[in-house]
């Protein structure tokens, strides 16, 4: 009765946020962390510590943000005492994007349902990642759902060149078409940058980006991007908003998952029915390549 009463409080507070499994979960993992009372503890590897938090990859693969303070005492010093968990891959450096030049000038206006107001300042063109990390899809084959793209060749997508001049981009066939980035081994995925098409301001509809190490797409799936609002494309409905394309692209959370394949979805744009990529950036730190 007392352990239930301590867990509700708990889990009223937030400190106990993510900390309990259902024992049907459990496969395998690094380490059994406690909480405070050490009455609750999970299973889990430690991903990285950010701040005052740290990141553990349960043994379902979701990546959970557990604050420090909410741990055992002996997970606390193990975080901040031990050489594991502070060696230099630990610390986290600036990535500066290498932006191409805009392609217009204005404010634009697109309309949709789940349009995010267009605000030049929040545009980034950096982020935070692990040391080390760099971008693992350039170079990498690229495949998609359309076997012949109307303008382009795939390859263009992973060749570390943003600009959207003519002949930098891929067009794809009209309606729902994926594209997909073999990494050529499993990644622990940081960011991805992604560059649709910025001559126009334009916005792309039913945007999905999932990450897998299933080729098919049909097991260990994440999902880290979805503007699908109303599930046109059967991917799930989306929460992520409808954007307006620029040079900066935009910069996607790779939630710390862990993949060998990218797969980007897409169902035409504000301008007409085409699918356009310019260039995918995946950020990470290299890891070994696995077989084919």
């Amino acid at each position: 009765m007392m352990r239930t009463h301590l867990k509700r409080r708990l889990l009223k507070s937030g400190i106990l946020v993510c900390l309990c499994l259902a024992a049907g979960a459990l496969q395998s993992a690094d380490r059994v962390w406690k909480d405070a009372s050490s009455q609750n503890e999970i299973r889990a590897e430690l991903v990285r510590r950010t701040g005052d938090n740290i990141l553990l990859r349960r043994e379902d693969g979701v990546v959970i943000t557990v604050p420090l303070k909410s741990l055992s005492l002996q997970d606390q010093e193990f975080i901040t005492g031990t050489r594991q968990a502070n060696t230099s891959m630990m610390e986290e450096v600036e990535i500066i994007l290498d932006l191409p030049k805009p392609m217009f000038i204005g404010r634009p206006v697109v309309n949709l349902p789940n349009m995010e107001e267009f605000d030049p300042s929040k545009r980034s063109k950096s982020f935070k990642a692990l040391k080390g990390t760099v971008n693992v899809a350039k170079g990498r084959k690229v495949t998609s759902s359309d076997a012949a793209p109307i303008i382009g060749d795939l390859a263009l997508v992973t060749d570390g060149d943003a600009d959207g001049a003519d002949g930098s981009f891929v067009e794809l066939m009209p309606g729902k078409q994926w594209l997909q980035i073999d990494l050529e081994a499993t990644h622990v995925i940081q960011k991805i940058a992604v560059w649709h098409f910025h001559k126009m301001p334009v916005a792309y509809l039913d945007v999905v980006i999932q990450v897998s190490d299933d080729p098919e797409f049909k097991t260990g799936v994440t999902t880290l991007w979805n503007s699908d609002h109303d599930n046109t494309s059967g991917l799930g409905k989306g929460k992520d908003p409808a954007y307006i394309e620029t040079n900066y692209g935009r910069i996607i959370e790779g939630k710390a998952a862990k993949a060998r394949y990218v797969r980007l979805w897409s169902n035409g744009n504000t301008a007409n029915d085409m699918n356009h990529y310019i260039e995918i950036q995946v950020f990470a730190v290299p890891a070994q390549k696995t077989a084919k």
